[in-house]
């Protein structure tokens, strides 16, 4: 149930992020194009803040309720640094992750509810999510309406952890007070249940919102037994697009939701599934907004109409409400589930509707990052569920993909070879079947090397397509049901690496992030030396622990050994293979040490 429980509490605002996207085209990753066009914002830092955002609402069990927090500032604490997004890979950039974000809520000066958040993943992105000014057809949309990430939309949904010794005492807010007796309490841990939907992304610097965009948000408690990363709920899918419809026809995607029996309440997250006037802005008008239920006879039962208007977006995460009679609870707990338009200029008025034979199948982490060693392995979960139910039993199907340009999902153009020649049979993916709990575990093994796509284009992208056993291959699955995988190169750990290998290992970096050499330039010898050397641990970042190798003093080597989901963790893009990382750090400790052999003869210190 996540954050479709209660109390559930709201924000809105808008979020801050600033990547470079240098990396974003395969050509950059070539060894001879030595000056890869700037793309937009060459010199971002992947930065990710919350904005001028506030708690706007709190919903109990019986509706909306007043609480203290209504009013105050939830923030990102930018500690030990800010946040930061990351793609996985230039051939899946649908996946950014959001890596060693902290958020609070200040209650009054001495009294916060702080957090740190799990790595959290966008999830169900879409591109078609603001009504064009021209048409739907590829050849107009581009020229004559806003384009590329103004018109995306997608959420993301994560677990804040909170430490127990660090929950605000009771009698600060009555939403808090309960949240702390209903949530899961896990490793000395009170776990909350966070959701966000980011849209309307403004990437023109001319832009007086430049590199911010808005943010719907809702926080929950978090139940045993049930995914953590995604809503484990029922799904609405949205009405089919067809790029002959008119402009004015809108579009819609996907809407999760949940029949609270206790609450005697139907529960529809709207934020992610309508689309929109104009980009950040309020959804097209659909008039009256009836929800119905499907009879098991065809006919069809009015339930109610549902508030997707603005201030519901706002004011409540566009998360509606709609209570249902105890005479109709059964009705609805067993049979789909339709939403309606009242308007009939706009295309067929049935706009979302639920599969009742479908498997829902969600995978909790989508993105991986592997070891290029023959038998490394890897584990992610994947919760099946149908009619919101789990579903126990069930074996998936695991389809290894080698990604290329012509890959249905890939987020290169086509004309992209992306594959190495080595790349086939190097992954394998099998699933046990789905427990009581409804969860499958896939487990990921490497089989061979799968080579590197350029020198500087490290290892192999995979998608592991995720089907019930039996069913058919020819069409690709939903985002949801798609793991991604990069693959490192296979790389002997060098215990004495020379200079010229160092440069090779951080050529592509040097190039490719301009705002990371700004501040460090990893291809200079005497600069990497002095960074090598300077500071010393526990006086710099007052961390006494030595790293690998026994090392404690250096900024190069600092970051570089920091936990991944450290917002500090170098390379920013997470795309450097531990053996790697383990033969910079080799040739660091030789330094250290004063082995002339790891210098180059022309630099000697």
């Amino acid at each position: 149930m996540s954050y479709f429980s209660f109390p559930r509490i709201n924000f809105s605002g808008r979020f801050f992020t600033d990547p470079s996207t240098v990396n974003n085209d395969p050509t950059h990753y070539e060894v001879d194009n030595t000056r890869p066009s700037p793309w937009q914002n060459p010199k971002g830092l992947h930065r990710f803040q919350l904005r001028d955002c506030l708690v706007t609402s709190v919903i109990g069990t019986s509706g909306q309720v007043q609480d203290n927090l209504v009013g105050l500032p939830i923030l990102t604490t930018d500690m030990p640094s800010p946040a930061k997004i990351v793609d996985l890979d230039v051939y899946q950039q649908g996946v950014p992750t959001i890596f060693g974000m902290e958020v609070e809520i200040p209650i009054d000066s001495s009294t916060r509810l702080k957090g740190k958040v799990d790595p959290a993943v966008l999830n169900h992105l879409w591109w078609l999510a603001v009504l064009p000014t021209r048409s739907w057809s590829d050849s107009d949309y581009g020229q004559d309406s806003f384009g590329g990430d103004m018109n995306a939309c997608g959420f993301y949904q994560s677990i804040i952890r909170v430490k127990t010794q660090d929950w605000p005492k009771q009698g600060n807010s009555a939403a808090l007070d309960e949240l702390k007796t209903k949530t899961v309490q896990e490793d000395g841990y009170y776990l909350l249940s966070i959701r966000f939907i980011v849209d309307g992304y403004r990437n023109v610097p001319e832009d007086q919102h430049y590199q911010t965009g808005r943010i719907l948000g809702a926080l929950g408690p978090v139940y045993p037994n049930e995914p953590r990363y995604n809503p484990g709920v029922r799904w609405l899918q949205g009405r089919e697009q067809v790029k002959t419809d008119p402009w004015y026809y809108p579009t819609f995607y996907k809407c999760p939701f949940f029949l609270d029996e206790t609450r005697k309440m139907l529960v529809v997250d709207l934020a992610n599934g309508i689309c929109r006037e104009k980009a950040g802005g309020g959804p097209v008008d659909l008039g009256d907004l009836s929800v119905w239920v499907k009879t098991k006879d065809g006919k069809h039962q009015l339930l109610g109409n549902l508030d997707y208007s603005e201030f519901c977006a706002n004011t409540y995460s566009h998360i509606a409400e709609l209570p249902i009679k105890s005479d109709w609870l059964e009705l609805v707990r067993n049979n789909p589930i339709l939403l309606k338009t009242s308007r009939t200029d706009i295309g067929d008025p049935e706009i979302f509707k639920e599969d009742p034979n479908a498997y829902q199948i969600e995978v909790e982490v989508r993105p991986v990052r592997m070891s290029g060693n023959p038998g490394a392995k890897a584990q992610v979960k994947a919760y099946v569920s149908q009619l919101g139910k789990p579903k126990a039993g069930v074996l998936l199907d695991c389809q290894v993909v080698s990604v290329h340009g012509n890959t249905p999902g890939a987020t290169v153009p086509p004309s992209n070879p992306g594959n190495t020649m080595q790349a086939e049979g190097a992954l394998m993916a099998q699933s046990q079947p789905t427990d009581a709990n409804g969860f499958a575990t896939i487990t990921l093994v490497v089989l061979a090397d799968p080579g590197f796509r350029t020198p500087l284009l490290d290892g192999q992208l995979y998608f592991i397509n995720l089907r019930p056993q039996g069913t058919s291959q020819e069409f690709p699955v939903d985002q949801n049901a798609m793991i991604s995988c990069l693959v490192w190169s296979q790389y002997q750990v060098n215990e004495n690496p020379s200079w010229d290998e160092i440069l090779r290992i951080f050529q592509g970096y040097v190039k490719l992030f301009p705002g990371m050499t700004e501040k460090v330039d990893l291809s200079d010898f005497h600069t990497f030396n002095i960074f090598s050397f300077n500071p010393p641990w526990s006086r710099g970042y007052n961390d006494p622990n030595p790293g690998p190798l026994g090392i404690q003093n250096g900024a190069i080597p600092y970051y570089l050994s920091r936990e991944v989901t450290d917002p500090r963790y170098m390379p920013v893009t997470r795309d450097l293979s531990p053996e790697k990382i383990l033969t910079v750090m080799h040739f660091i400790k030789n330094l250290q040490s004063g082995n002339s052999y790891s210098t180059p003869s022309s630099t000697q210190p």
